[in-house]
């Protein structure tokens, strides 16, 4: 873009490669507004072409990300590619918080979009965000003069957009309103502010994650920024950031998507074998299997007859459970846990996750040695097959406990709408139990699993349940998303919005 240029990595071997890589380049209104994409095939010797395509950006929307698919212009193939434009300056564009008035006649259209009535006008149309970004204070000084140039990037999902950066500053003041197009409930808001810099590499000075059901419609309010790990406070003077976000959406759709299969987050960082998180999913692991092995603890009891009253009592509770049993008490007994779940709850109030801000924020340095260590090793071929082995044990691992975690998080009411979801999948399924039998519901499964390609050829298997399980955040999610104490006093500045209402009725 015009002097800008920058170069993928190799994928070797692929005709279909998956790059996965971010670019940022700097876009100017009388600059050239044509985007050159080049695709060629590394060679020793010389590369060889392969084709091109130019995307005109003077015809894109701004402050949108576009997912499409660019064809080749000197060749064969096609390009998937994730444009953004945001991050622009002026003060007349649409994300000029300054320059932006409430307008009840769209707030009346969101909420006539999103009605219940209009459920099936548009089912993957799930909701809208709106993103106020307002300002920053006490970030950590990334330039020499013991300032830094900030800026804030939203994401959410596969869609992401920026402010505009302020220059010789620790005290940002953005102004910035972002839209979203919500297609999954589920899905977290990451709002992470970086250091940019004159070769266009940017440090990175804090995050916040925030799942879209934990917003609060309307409520603005500081949020403390965390490290990268999510676990501890960033760098620097209590560093914060000031936001208010508003969320419409249609709670039917938002269930029928929450069944369906999760959307793929693209630029993930790849999941490379660790020390820590080796231990740490075996721990998380542990802590599940224990779980089941104090129940069959108990069972063994029961028939090793340690005491006479219990072992009793459960030879008794078989005897009948046999004898009356129906399938739809399987359902039944899930409703009862979240019976005991829910009032638990109630009672008790949400539980608090452990959590230790120095411990887990020492995990980087350790992390850096080992990362000095494994490169100072010799043998890096002969040790690449252990590594993709121990790298694979130490994933499945991580995946067990994530669904061990769902399932646990589920029956606690962790995520009360997911919960209720799953509450009304047990009902259903108990009534659909205890009024069809059980041979014409198999007869019914094995129908359309043999059926199914023949009517929808294209369509992707799923498991609805295990699509419900994916939605609710495990342990290391629930960290993650902790809000931290903002350290300022915002109880001045809500008195002065509050004469600022009054002085405008």
């Amino acid at each position: 873009l015009g002097n800008e240029k920058y170069k993928s990595k190799v994928i070797w071997r692929s005709l279909n490669p998956r790059w996965l890589e971010q670019f940022d380049l700097h876009l100017y209104d009388d600059g050239d507004q044509q985007l050159e994409v080049t695709v060629w095939d590394k060679d020793r010797s010389r590369d060889d072409f392969i084709g091109r395509c130019v995307i005109d950006l003077s015809s894109l929307e701004r402050e949108r990300t576009h997912s499409f698919w660019q064809e080749l212009e000197e060749g064969a193939g096609s390009l998937n590619l994730l444009l953004t434009i945001s991050g622009t300056t002026a003060s007349e564009t649409i994300s000029d918080l300054t320059t932006h008035e409430e307008n009840p006649r769209e707030r009346a259209g969101l909420l006539a979009r999103y009605a219940w009535q209009r459920t099936f006008h548009n089912i993957k149309d799930i909701g809208h965000l709106t993103v106020k970004v307002f300002r920053a204070t006490g970030l950590a000084a990334a330039d020499i003069g013991g300032k830094s140039d900030p800026f804030c990037v939203v994401e959410l999902g596969n869609a992401r957009l920026q402010t505009q950066t302020e220059y010789k500053t620790l005290t940002p003041s953005w102004q910035k309103i972002f839209t979203f197009n919500i297609r999954d409930i589920n899905n977290v808001l990451e709002i992470t502010v970086f250091d940019e810099d004159r070769d266009h590499k940017v440090e990175f000075l804090g995050k916040v994650a925030i799942p879209l059901l934990r917003i609060r419609t309307g409520e603005k309010r500081w949020y403390a920024l965390k490290d990268k790990k999510l676990r501890s406070r960033a760098k620097g003077n209590s560093p914060q950031i000031l936001l208010e976000m508003n969320v419409v959406w249609n709670p039917i759709r938002g269930v029928i998507r929450t069944l369906n299969p999760k959307e793929v987050k693209y630029m993930q960082p790849e999941i490379k074998f660790k020390r820590q998180v080796f231990v740490k999913n075996v721990l998380r692991l542990k802590v599940i299997i224990m779980h089941f092995y104090e129940i069959g603890k108990i069972v063994q009891s029961c028939f090793e007859w340690e005491s006479t009253f219990q072992s009793f009592i459960g030879l008794l509770f078989w005897l009948i459970l046999c004898y009356y049993f129906q399938p739809w008490m399987v359902p039944a007994a899930g409703l009862l846990i979240f019976l005991k779940q829910y009032i638990v709850r109630s009672l008790a109030g949400p539980n608090a996750v452990p959590w230790d801000e120095i411990a887990d924020s020492d995990l980087d340095e350790d992390e850096d040695d080992d990362k000095d260590k494994e490169e100072k090793k010799s043998l890096k071929e002969r040790l690449q097959a252990i590594q993709e082995v121990t790298q694979s044990v130490q994933n499945t691992i991580g995946r067990l406990a994530t669904l061990g975690e769902g399932v646990k998080n589920t029956f606690n009411f962790t995520v009360p709408y997911l919960s209720w979801i799953a509450v009304g999948l047990l009902v259903g399924a108990g009534l659909v139990l205890y009024f069809v039998p059980i041979r014409y519901l198999l007869m019914l499964w094995g129908t359309n699993k043999f059926i199914r390609r023949i009517f929808r050829p294209h369509c992707v298997p799923n498991n609805e349940v295990l699509d419900l399980l994916s939605r609710v955040p495990d342990d290391e999610m629930l960290l993650d998303y902790r809000d931290l104490k903002p350290s300022i006093n915002t109880e001045p500045e809500r008195r002065r919005d509050q004469r600022k209402k009054q002085k405008a009725s």
